[in-house]
């Protein structure tokens, strides 16, 4: 401790204000005694004064100064990418040699604060911490022990301190690397969508051709040359809606930081620009009513509705302003159009005809290519002009067997169905299966293939709704021209709109309602793949992956689950855009991607140790910043108006900060005294003035 010195302090008995004014008085008090020439005016002031001093209560106070250590924060870079090579190591080190150098100075106190990191570095989250628990006058300065790749680097950084940087790795670093400057978060379903890829390798003269592999969800890759530290241009096909994938991978080599980079995970999603429906309705009806109006409402539909009114032959030469009912366009949807059309529903549609049998082998194609067809029969399909006798019957996942029933039922969804992303939602338990109305007309049908899928059965359990997969396309049956009963509320309705519009986006591939979709998640020990399979029809057999690192396929079983879906784990650590292929007893497989997003955090995307990153906000708080490997700079404690640092020396500040210790008060004033010394006044007074 420092001695101090002897310090007057007054501590008012009574609030300043009301001294101030009893001194008033007593001065007016004063005066007035002294103009009048009032015996023992001198006795009074003095009573009055010593009177005033106690209420001031003036004190002594002993002092004590202690000098306080400053403080000094030192933040060790923990996270991921400080364990490549002996990084680790040389933080150690200099971390050791640091508490060497101050381990003999009282005057310097080190706080040391390691800061983890698995996805990215935040060392300044952790400064803003520490600084908001840490009296700022003994801040003698802040140093980072890391290897540079700091991901929270604020643009301006005041600290009245210095700050200095010991840089972990070696300059000659190499880290080959593949960054995305502009991604597409959308792409059009049937165009491409473009990325901006740059191939970062700094040993390398911007432009020098690197050959990296592209690889699609379908299995198919092509090799590609990027241009080094150049950003390039880069497509991938957008298939389908929704999620769209695709890998690039960049050889490596042997003496690389970091080899996760060297792939990138394109990722989009596919939107279809417009759906486009084409409704033939055969006659019109009440469920013609039902399908208008609901792909009119859907803003993701663009409809072509035609209701057959009349053979093309019963044209005659009235006006066209005054004509009601026109000519059916065949040629120009069958011939010209057919291809733009996603989706063709056949309703209560007869021949007539209208429509030339090689018309519907087009259609037919057309679904075998990728497009969909819905056939929603009433009895008019196993008639004479009825679809039944055209080769769209063979297409179906149903045949009809020449019966109409005319009774009463209820739809109701089977096992299938409640296992179908279609049905599912409107399935109910299946001890209480929903209320809804009754149909009173069912057109009798078998199930003509085994991959077909029945979701709705009607009288006596037969199929009602049926679907299937045509290559690549997809058709659906439905049974019955009574949907519109639901629509109209007829016996408390039913979920028309909802089954409808599910039903028209599966056939129109929408991702969402794939019924043999298997959906895959990491493990949470990160070692295996967990794969999820809703599988209608035949049970699941096996599961494999294929490692994209060695090739290897890795096989599971399947074990089903008390909600009915499928499970199989498949050890694989590796991690990136993994291929899962999966086959059922019927030696049906059926392939998906797995794709693990976390592979390129902000800690692997650059593993070079680098200054640059830090170098700016350092030269603003005059802090020194170089490699351990180059040695450390001597240390040194600075006065507070000296520069903080030079070409091989970092300081820190002597910021002179004291804690004052009290050691006794001493009260000049005590009331007992004063009382006595005013009684001896008043007694020497009077004696004085009574002579």
């Amino acid at each position: 401790m420092n001695q101090g010195w002897q310090n007057l302090q007054l501590s008012p008995l009574l609030d300043i204000t009301i001294l101030q004014g009893l001194a008033i008085l007593c001065l007016v008090a004063v005066i007035v005694f002294t103009l009048f020439r009032l015996r023992g005016t001198v006795w009074r002031a003095v009573v009055m004064v010593l009177v005033l001093l106690t209420l001031l209560a003036p004190q002594f106070t002993d002092q004590e100064s202690e000098q306080l250590s400053d403080i000094v924060l030192v933040l060790v870079d923990r996270s991921a990418s400080q364990n490549i090579a002996d990084r680790a190591t040389q933080t150690d080190a200099a971390i050791a040699e640091l508490q060497d150098r101050f381990a003999d100075d009282p005057s310097v106190e080190l706080r040391f604060e390691d800061v983890p990191g698995e996805t990215d570095t935040r060392m300044f989250a952790v400064l803003d911490r520490l600084l908001g628990g840490l009296p700022r006058e003994r801040l003698g300065g802040v140093m980072m022990i890391t290897d540079g790749q700091v991901h929270d680097v604020p643009d301006r950084l005041d600290l009245n301190a210095p700050l200095h940087v010991l840089i972990s790795g070696g300059r000659d670093e190499r880290d080959r690397r593949l960054v995305i400057r502009q991604s597409a978060d959308y792409g059009i379903v049937g165009k491409d969508a473009e990325f901006m890829i740059e191939a970062v390798d700094p040993q390398l003269a911007p432009g020098t051709a690197i050959p990296v592999r592209m690889l699609f969800e379908d299995g198919t890759e092509r090799e590609i040359a990027l241009p080094a530290n150049e950003q390039h241009r880069v497509s991938i096909p957008v298939p389908h809606a929704g999620s769209v994938l695709a890998e690039l991978r960049m050889d490596t080599f042997d003496e690389e930081t970091d080899k996760t980079n060297n792939r990138l995970i394109l990722e989009t999603t596919g939107v279809r620009d417009r759906l486009r429906v084409l409704l033939l309705s055969g006659e019109p009806h009440p469920g013609e009513r039902a399908w208008r109006n609901l792909l009119r409402a859907d803003p993701g539909v663009d409809l072509v509705h035609f209701t057959i009114l009349r053979p093309p032959e019963k044209g005659d030469d009235t006006p066209i302003n005054e004509l009601a009912l026109i000519p059916f366009p065949i040629r120009d949807l069958f011939e010209v159009r057919l291809r733009q059309f996603d989706l063709i529903i056949f309703d209560r549609y007869q021949m007539r005809g209208v429509l030339p049998p090689h018309y519907l082998e087009k259609v037919v194609d057309f679904v075998r290519w990728g497009g969909a067809a819905l056939v929603v029969a009433g009895p008019e399909y196993i008639g004479p002009d009825g679809l039944a006798s055209t080769a769209l019957n063979d297409l179906m996942p149903a045949v009809p067997t020449g019966r109409v029933i005319e009774q009463a039922f209820v739809p109701r969804v089977n096992q299938a169905g409640r296992l179908h992303p279609v049905t599912t939602a409107i399935a109910g338990s299946p001890n209480t299966p929903p209320k809804w109305g009754q149909w009173y007309r069912q057109i009798e049908t078998r199930v003509s293939d085994p991959d077909a899928m029945t979701l709705l059965t009607g009288v006596d359990e037969m199929p009602l709704l049926t679907m299937q997969r045509v290559e690549e396309g997809r058709v659906a049956m439905l049974s019955s021209d009574q949907m519109w009963l639901w629509q109209r509320g007829h016996d408390g309705g039913g979920p028309v709109a909802e089954l409808l519009r599910r039903l028209s986006h599966w056939l129109m591939k929408e991702p969402a309602l794939d019924e043999n979709t298997v959906r895959s998640e990491r493990s949470p020990d990160g070692d295996s793949l967990i794969l999820n399979w809703r599988k209608i029809g035949a049970a699941p057999d096996t599961a494999s992956v294929i490692n994209p690192e060695t090739g290897e396929q890795i096989n599971a079983t399947f074990e089903q689950l008390p909600d009915q879906s499928w499970q199989a784990t498949v050890p694989i650590e590796t991690r990136g855009l993994i291929r899962v292929r999966v086959r059922d007893q019927n030696n049906r497989s059926q392939t998906s991607l797995h794709v693990d997003r976390d592979v390129l955090t902000a800690e692997t995307q650059n593993t070079n140790s680098t200054p640059d990153l830090l170098a700016g906000v350092v030269a603003e708080n005059d802090g020194y910043i170089g490699r351990i490997e180059d040695g450390l700079p001597d240390f040194r404690h600075v006065p507070d108006d000296r520069i903080w640092h030079g070409s091989n020396w970092a300081g820190f500040v002597q910021t002179d900060s004291f804690k004052t210790v009290i050691g006794g008060i001493t009260n000049l004033l005590p009331i007992p005294f004063v009382a006595l010394l005013i009684g001896a006044i008043c007694l020497l007074g009077w004696r004085i003035e009574s002579k």
